[in-house]
C-alpha cells in the first residue's frame, strides 16, 4: 500500500488528458493505495480552472478529487514548514511558500508527491515521482 499526493500540474496533466499520466495514474488509483487531497492543490486548480470559466474541467476535477482523502492543514505541518522555510533560507535557496506547503502536506502523510516540477521540491525530503 502506498500513499500519493497529487501536485497541482499532475491534476492538470489528467484533465488535459494526458496519456501518460492518465495510465500512470489508472495503474495506482487501486484500492490499496490512498490518494490525498491537498487542500493548496485543490486551491491552485479550482482558481485556474474559474479564472478560464472551464466548467467542463471544473466538474471532471470536482469528481476526482472527491474520490481523494481530504486532510486539512495541521499544526504539525505548519511547523514543519517553518522549519523546512528557515532552513532553506539559510542555505541561500528560499523555496516557494505553495512548493513547500504542498511538500509538507506529502511528507507528513508519508505519501509520494507526483509533480513534473522535481526541482521545485529538491531538497525538501520528500518522495517525489514524475509522471511525464
Amino acid at each position: 500500500m502506498s500513499a500519493y499526493v497529487l501536485d497541482t500540474n499532475a491534476i492538470a496533466h489528467i484533465l488535459h488528458r494526458d496519456i501518460q499520466v492518465t495510465n500512470r495514474f489508472q495503474n495506482v488509483y487501486i484500492p490499496a493505495n490512498t490518494f490525498f487531497g491537498c487542500p493548496f492543490v485543490y486551491y491552485e486548480v479550482r482558481r485556474g480552472l474559474l479564472a478560464r470559466d472551464a466548467k467542463m474541467q471544473m466538474a471532471a476535477f470536482e469528481t476526482l478529487f472527491a474520490s481523494f482523502r481530504w486532510d486539512e492543514y495541521t499544526r504539525a505541518d505548519w511547523s514543519l514548514a517553518a522549519t523546512l522555510w528557515k532552513q532553506r533560507k539559510a542555505m541561500g535557496r528560499p523555496v516557494d511558500d505553495a512548493d513547500l506547503l504542498i511538500a509538507v502536506f506529502a511528507l507528513n502523510r508519508a505519501a509520494i508527491l507526483i509533480t513534473d516540477n522535481v526541482k521545485d521540491f529538491d531538497g525538501l525530503g520528500v518522495t517525489l515521482e514524475n509522471w511525464k
